[in-house]
């Protein structure tokens, strides 16, 4: 057996002695075709012997025992012959006439070929067989493998050889400079490390005497592994691991263990690309996805003994280096791959735990504050606008998966983020990296799941300050810098002025540079194209909005003013038809909007007073001091802490259902609740919440009718009066007050057709009616005049039709509720009532006689109101002004309420007539020279006085009064034979009360009108009664 020194024949150094040895290698390779038939191996066989006896000038050589003994043979003498040649080569000076030509060359390399083929490579495949399985567990073997002595010689001897041939000065030394060491090193590195890992590596378990470890094998392959480039390396043991068969399964193991200290080596994952791509693709930009597969699944593999954390924290930046723009597009495929398949939740990834936290460190610390502290200093970070790069490339070439996505950006959006308005706030930037900058923002925002979105947008708007200062030169390089103690803007603020920062400021101008700045923030979400984050991030913020303002002086205004803008730029920015519309998720903003109404609190317990009856009380002269001189108007408006989110959430209701046409109540049935909670803001004194909340349920009253349309079909052919009824709901929902003015008149035409006779075509549908009806209802509470006179318009026009239903909708409108919150009742529910009144006159007067048929459902509501002493007492007075109007009508509707009635505004002037006041002063005000102080008198403008000696009530009893002894005396001019409604007891009585307030009463208007009325009375006395 050969041992491993320096290795060297003597033979004479001559070029003619080199033509001979090359001459005897042509003769030991040159086949005749005359000698036989090469392919039969026992011709073979006698050939391979004749050409030994050629080569070697032994013509006694003896004959081989078999085809494989002369192949060994061959290849033995082939490995002598390039041996001479190469310790020929290197003791020549072959720099300046190269010794070997082409011809030489072939047969150089067909000599290496054989030695391999017909020598190394069978006896190793013999012995791995062997040691596939223990052979020391089957005793039948070992006489097997002690008769495997010699070769095992042989092989380990050719190995050996070689190596001497690679490494001519020993282990230590450097590999040889000759061509054919060139050659062997760089082309046969998988034949020659075979052998070696298969018996330098042989596991004491399976060696034995006769088949020892060759220990002095291991230094020589570890040496050529270490000096040979990672590429040739890896591709070398490469092609050891796919030969299935070749290796013993230690030799396996040896053999992925150095293939993983290779990709570990400077270039070493280079290497492994190299290695894998073929010379096309290493140019091109398409990569087999077999062997995307073969490379990750190498990179991602810990070696065997090496610790995960370790391996991933030296391979992963290596990998990241494949991403750099200098490299083919191949390259970075891999690395792009690779560093998606640690990212990716795998099962078949044991160390994931240990891959992801070094692939984001590595990528996201140059982006953060402070990544020094962070990092290792096993290797050089990269700089900011490296990593950016290498985030863009990874991002371009893997797999748009969201896990991948929101690992690799979501930890430094707020960064990006700040990195962009940084640039966009800078006279001079790189556009084109502005823009590769918005692109990674947008890609996340695609593809990001919802949830996880909101969640980085909302830090980054409760932080309030950007997570990393930006610097940037002139070239426009970036940098990370540490963050500073900003002062705060509030600081620099006197100590009122906090409390005007909401009302003073424009929401459209960060004058405190609030941060994210709301107007930059906006367009950024309006760039992700997602109307799902838009809408939940808006509604967050209201949400938040509204907590910050409940918490009164403690809240902070600053945050408040931030909440604020943002949400009224997503308002400006992103309503529309747009696919990031905070409307798109209409569920969710009903629901928002069902949770402030039902948490806001009623108007009637905002604005009651303590009681209606309770007396004025005047301030005191030092309470005057203290009162702005605004706040003395009482016809100035007094804006609620709730008020602002009411109008907000109102204004928020109008457009989700001006965007979504479809909503009806009938699909999200959450539009009946919300309805019901904005019947009370309907009575809002708000200039802004009354108008906003009847306009809502104008609206949803409106789709409720459109619904019930489009469930009922006409019958007869009515499709003319359909298409008109759809036309006036679909202008009703409109915002602005003519068009939805004329959706009334549509209506009011509609109904006005089945009142006349119209044609058929153009009547409406009975089943209609009811929606009809509440339309109208609703506008008659609306404020602007012409909204309120179409709506009485049209109630008058369904009478014919629809009386009774219209009356008892307007009488349940009028008085309902006022026993229990009479007397809590605000300006806007009394006005409100009245305009109710004032419909329902209009609404009587147009029944005519038709109103006998409804005289039990009016008369006895009407007096009940009357009758009510808690409520406002011009709500009574009204309910007496509707009672004379009935009476004027149809007089007869009145026939079996007349004597009561007229005895009740009798006992109502006895009790409730106020005498002029006595002015004369006292004796002590005399003495001492005061003046008597000015008596207030109730006048006609005190609405919501309870108080029943209010003026108008004794003259509206007047002329009810008035009318019915009117009535009476006109009906006895008509027929002498009718009833008189009235006692003379009565009549007397009254007389004598009218001449009293005509007498003494402190109101002009009740004095004349008591006096006319006892005028008639003693007119029907003389004339009917026969007093005189």
């Amino acid at each position: 057996m050969v041992k491993p020194q320096f290795y060297a024949q003597s033979i004479p150094m001559n070029n003619s002695s080199l033509s001979d040895i090359l001459r005897n290698a042509t003769n030991l390779l040159h086949l005749d075709s005359s000698e036989g038939n090469p392919t039969s191996p026992p011709n073979l066989k006698a050939l391979l012997d004749e050409r030994l006896r050629t080569s070697k000038r032994q013509p006694e050589r003896p004959e081989s025992s078999t085809l494989a003994s002369a192949q060994l043979a061959t290849a033995t003498e082939a490995l002598t012959v390039v041996e001479t040649v190469n310790a020929i080569l290197l003791l020549e000076d072959t720099s300046a006439i190269p010794l070997l030509g082409i011809r030489d060359w072939r047969t150089i390399r067909t000599l290496i070929s054989l030695v391999f083929k017909w020598g190394i490579e069978p006896l190793v495949l013999s012995f791995s067989e062997l040691w596939a399985t223990n052979p020391k567990a089957k005793t039948g073997q070992i006489v097997e493998v002690d008769s495997k002595n010699e070769e095992y010689r042989t092989v380990t001897d050719l190995t050996t050889r070689f190596m001497l041939l690679l490494f001519p000065q020993g282990v230590k030394g450097d590999l040889s400079p000759t061509s054919i060491a060139t050659e062997v090193a760089g082309k046969y590195t998988a034949d020659i490390l075979r052998p070696a890992m298969v018996l330098g590596w042989l596991p004491k378990s399976l060696a034995t005497q006769s088949l020892p470890v060759v220990d002095h094998l291991r230094p020589f392959a570890m040496r050529l592994l270490s000096i040979l480039t990672p590429a040739l390396v890896i591709n070398a043991l490469g092609t050891l691991l796919s030969d299935s068969s070749g290796l013993p399964p230690y030799a396996r193991r040896t053999v992925t263990s150095f293939l993983g200290q290779q990709l570990l080596r400077p270039g070493g994952v280079l290497g492994l690309c190299e290695s894998v791509l073929g010379k096309e693709e290493e140019m091109g930009e398409d990569v087999d996805p077999d062997k995307l597969e073969k490379v990750s699944r190498t990179l991602v593999t810990v070696p065997t003994k090496s610790d995960p954390k370790e391996y991933y924290f030296a391979i992963i930046p290596r990998i990241i280096q494949l991403l750099s723009d200098n490299l083919p597009g191949s390259y970075r495929k891999f690395g792009a791959f690779t560093l998606s398949q640690m990212l990716r939740t795998d099962k078949n990834l044991e160390n994931q735990t240990n891959a992801v936290p070094v692939v984001c460190d590595t990528l996201h610390a140059p982006l953060l504050p402070g990544h020094y502290k962070r990092l290792s200093a096993t290797y050089e970070p990269l700089t900011a606008q490296t990593a950016l790069s290498r985030l863009i490339v990874l991002i371009a070439n893997c797999d748009p998966s969201p896990e991948v996505i929101s690992k690799l950006l979501s930890p430094i959006i707020p960064s990006l983020y700040s990195l962009l308005f940084h640039l966009a706030s800078q006279k001079a930037s790189d556009p084109q990296l502005k823009e590769r900058i918005q692109g990674l923002l947008s890609t996340w925002g695609k593809i990001v799941d919802t949830p996880q979105a909101i969640h980085v947008l909302w830090l980054m708007i409760i932080e309030g300050a950007p997570p990393t200062n930006w610097t940037s030169d002139a070239e426009g390089k970036f940098s990370p810098c540490e963050r500073t103690d900003e002062t705060d803007p509030l600081s620099l603020l006197l100590p009122g002025d906090k409390r005007r920062i909401e009302e003073d400021s424009d929401v459209n101008t960060n004058l405190f540079d609030l941060y994210p700045d709301p107007a930059h923030f906006v367009a950024f979400l309006k760039s992700l194209d997602r109307g799902d984050i838009a809408s939940e991030l808006f509604i967050k913020l209201l949400e938040a909005y509204r907590n910050e303002r409940a918490q009164g002086e403690a809240q902070n205004p600053m945050k408040s003013l931030h909440y604020l803008q943002i949400f009224m730029q997503m308002q400006v920015q992103l309503l529309g038809d747009t696919s990031s519309s905070i409307l798109k998720k209409p569920d969710q903003l009903l629901s928002f909007i069902k949770q402030v109404l039902e948490t806001t609190p009623r108007t009637d317990e905002l604005t009651k007073p303590a009681t209606l009856n309770q007396p004025h009380q005047s301030p005191t002269h030092d309470e005057v001091d203290e009162v702005d001189s605004d706040d003395d108007d009482p016809d100035s408006e007094v804006i609620r802490p709730d008020d602002e989110m009411l109008e907000t959430t109102l204004n928020l209701l109008l457009a989700v259902l001006e965007s979504h046409e479809d909503i009806s109540v009938r699909s999200h049935l959450v539009l009946n609740d919300i309805f019901t909670l904005m019947e009370p803001l309907s009575f809002s004194s708000s200039s802004q919440i009354g108008p906003l909340a009847r306009e809502g349920r104008m609206v949803i009253t409106a789709r409720s009718a459109s619904y019930a349309k489009g469930q009922k079909a006409s019958r007869g052919g009515g499709e003319g009066s359909q298409e008109k009824y759809q036309k006036a709901l679909k202008l009703l929902q409109d915002p602005i007050l003519p068009v939805r003015a004329h959706g009334l008149l549509l209506l009011r035409e509609l109904v006005s057709a089945r009142a006349t006779g119209g044609q058929e075509s153009e009547k409406i549908e009975p089943a209609l009616a009811p929606a009809v009806l509440s339309i109208f209802l609703q506008s008659i509470q609306d404020e602007d005049s012409y909204i309120f006179l179409n709506g009485v318009q049209g109630l008058a026009a369904m009478v014919d039709g629809f009386g009774h239903q219209v009356l008892a909708s307007l009488v349940r409108e009028y008085r309902d509720g006022l026993e229990a919150n009479g007397t809590f009742m605000s300006q806007q529910d009394l006005d409100v009532r009245l305009r109710v009144g004032e419909a329902l006159a209009i609404v009587i007067r147009r029944c005519g006689t038709s109103l006998g048929k409804h005289r039990d459902l009016l008369m006895p509501a009407l007096i009940r109101v009357f009758q009510l002493r808690t409520i406002p007492v011009t709500l009574r007075t009204s309910s007496l002004s509707l009672l004379a109007d009935a009476i004027d009508t149809y007089p007869l509707v009145m026939a079996p309420y007349i004597e009561d009635l007229a005895q009740g505004m009798i006992d109502m002037l006895q009790v409730e007539s106020r005498s002029a006041p006595d002015v004369t002063p006292t004796r002590e005000q005399q003495k001492d020279g005061e003046e008597a102080a000015p008596v207030k008198l109730l006048g006609d403008n005190d609405h919501l006085s309870a108080d029943s000696k209010y003026p108008p009530l004794r003259r509206a009893g007047l002329h009810l009064l008035g009318l019915l002894v009117r009535s009476t005396i006109r009906g006895f001019e008509e027929d002498e034979h009718s009833v008189i409604p009235f006692s003379g007891n009565f009549v007397q009585r009254a007389r004598i009360t009218l001449g009293y307030v005509a007498s003494t009463d402190n109101d002009t208007v009740v004095r004349v009108m008591a006096r006319e009325i006892r005028e008639e009375l003693l007119a029907l006395e003389s004339s009917v009664l026969g007093y005189t």
